[in-house]
C-alpha cells in the first residue's frame, strides 16, 4: 500500500459537492481526513489517501476532474 498526503482546495461552487464520497465509493482507496477549513465561500482540507498507486492516481484525477485544487503535502510528487 502506498500512501500520500494532499492539500485540497475547494472553490465556492464545490464546498457543498460530496467531492471525497465519491472518491470512497468509486476507488479502492482510504481517505483520512486530516484537518479542514471550510467557510460559504472556501474549502481547505489535508487528506492522506492510501492504496495502490494506480487507484491513488485515479482517484487523485477524478478529484482535480471535479474541479478541486489538489497539491502534495512535504513536498511529495505523486502525479505529472
Amino acid at each position: 500500500m502506498n500512501m500520500v498526503r494532499l492539500q485540497l482546495i475547494y472553490p465556492e461552487e464545490l464546498v457543498k459537492e460530496p467531492v471525497l464520497c465519491m472518491v470512497c465509493k468509486n476507488f479502492d482507496v482510504i481517505l483520512n481526513i486530516r484537518t479542514a477549513k471550510v467557510s460559504a465561500d472556501t474549502g481547505i482540507l489535508s487528506v492522506e489517501i492510501d492504496g495502490e498507486a494506480d487507484e491513488i492516481e485515479r482517484a487523485i484525477k477524478f478529484i482535480e476532474e471535479k474541479g478541486v485544487n489538489v497539491q502534495p503535502i512535504e513536498g511529495q510528487i505523486f502525479m505529472e
